[in-house]
C-alpha cells in the first residue's frame, strides 16, 4: 500500500512539473511520428490565418499573349504536357474590320494546314472583300522546314512566288512584308525527329532574318492528329515535345509563338472530330473551316494585343 501512494505522488509531481515548464503531454496514439504533417492538417483553412489588411493585386495593364498553360497530365501518358486554351481571344476594344486590316503586311508561310487557312480566306473573300486585310500566303502541301532548305529544283515543293519556284527567304524579301508568320512541323518530325525538326526551324528564320531583318517573326504552334495511331514518329506526343521546343525558342529569341492547336484537342490531346476534315485518312490532321473560325479569332485578338500595346 505504502508502494501504490508513493507511486501515485511520483506521477502527480511529474504532471505537475510538466504543467509549469509548458510543455505538451504527449499521448502516444500510434501512427508515424516522423511524418510531416500535411498542408490540411496545419492550416485547414488558410484563408481565416490571411491579414485583413493585405493589399489587392492592381490588374494587369498588359496582358500576356499567351497565359500561364493549363495541364492535364493525369491524362496523358507519363511525361508528356498537354497546353489547352493558351491564346486569348479578347479584342481590347479594337473592331474585327481593324484587327483584320492589321494584317495587310503579313504573309503566312507553311505547308498543307496553311493552304487550308489560306483556301478558308479565300472562300470569306467572296462575301468579305476586305477579310483579312487581304493577308498573302507562301505554302505549299507537302512543305516543311526541312525541304524549304534544299536547292530549288523541279521535284523541290518550295511555293512558287511570281510564277517560279523560290527559296522562302527569296520570295519573302520579294513580296516586303513586315510580319512573317509559320507555320510547319508535320512533315518534318518524321523524317528528322523533334530535334532535327526545332534545328530545322530556327535556321529557316535566321536565313529569312538574314534577307528581311525589320520583320516580325510569329511561330503558329504544329497541329495534332486526330488519331495517330498509324504513326511511329508523328505522333501527337512528339509533337508537344516540338511545340514545347517552339515555346522556348520564341521565349529566347524574342519571337512571338501562337499555340493555336491547344485550342482544337480535347482532354486527350487529340484533334477534336468536329476539326479534322479526314478523320478516315492515315494523318487525319487537316482542318475544317469550323478550326479556322478559331484561328481567326485568336489572330484578331493578337492584331488588337499589337495594336493597343505593340508587339
Amino acid at each position: 500500500m505504502k508502494r501504490i501512494c508513493l507511486f501515485l505522488l511520483m506521477t502527480m509531481f511529474v504532471l505537475s512539473a510538466a504543467a509549469c515548464s509548458g510543455n505538451e503531454v504527449i499521448v502516444d496514439i500510434g501512427g508515424d511520428s516522423t511524418k510531416a504533417p500535411t498542408q490540411t492538417e496545419t492550416a485547414a483553412d488558410p484563408a481565416t490565418n490571411a491579414p485583413t489588411d493585405a493589399p489587392t493585386a492592381a490588374p494587369t495593364t498588359d496582358p500576356k499573349l499567351t497565359p500561364e498553360p493549363t495541364k492535364v497530365p493525369d491524362r496523358l501518358p507519363e511525361g508528356q504536357v498537354l497546353w489547352l486554351n493558351t491564346c486569348p481571344t479578347d479584342l481590347y476594344g479594337i473592331s474585327e474590320e481593324d484587327a483584320e486590316a492589321w494584317f495587310a503586311d503579313a504573309v503566312f508561310v507553311g505547308d498543307s494546314i496553311v493552304l487550308g487557312w489560306r483556301n478558308y480566306n479565300n472562300k470569306k473573300l467572296e462575301t468579305i472583300p476586305d477579310f483579312f486585310g487581304q493577308v498573302r500566303f507562301l505554302c505549299e502541301g507537302g512543305l516543311g522546314v526541312g525541304n524549304a532548305l534544299w536547292p530549288v529544283s523541279e521535284e523541290s515543293v518550295h511555293p512558287v512566288y511570281q510564277g517560279q519556284k523560290r527559296l522562302l527567304w527569296d520570295s519573302i524579301e520579294m513580296m516586303g512584308p513586315k510580319k512573317v508568320f509559320l507555320c510547319f512541323g508535320v512533315n518534318d518530325i518524321a523524317v528528322y525527329g523533334v530535334e532535327g525538326t526545332a534545328q530545322n526551324y530556327e535556321t529557316v528564320i535566321n536565313k529569312i532574318l538574314e534577307k528581311t531583318p525589320d520583320v516580325s517573326i510569329y511561330v503558329i504552334s504544329s497541329m495534332y492528329l486526330m488519331d495517330d495511331s498509324h504513326q511511329i514518329k508523328l505522333t501527337n506526343a512528339n509533337l508537344r515535345t516540338l511545340n514545347g521546343m517552339l515555346r522556348d525558342m520564341c521565349e529566347r529569341r524574342g519571337f512571338k509563338f501562337i499555340d493555336i492547336a491547344s485550342h482544337l484537342v480535347g482532354p486527350d490531346g487529340n484533334l477534336k472530330a468536329e476539326y479534322c476534315n479526314e478523320p478516315n485518312a492515315t494523318t487525319p490532321v487537316h482542318q475544317t473551316y469550323a478550326a479556322y473560325d478559331i484561328w481567326a479569332k485568336i489572330l484578331r485578338s493578337l492584331a488588337a494585343h499589337d495594336i493597343v500595346w505593340g508587339y
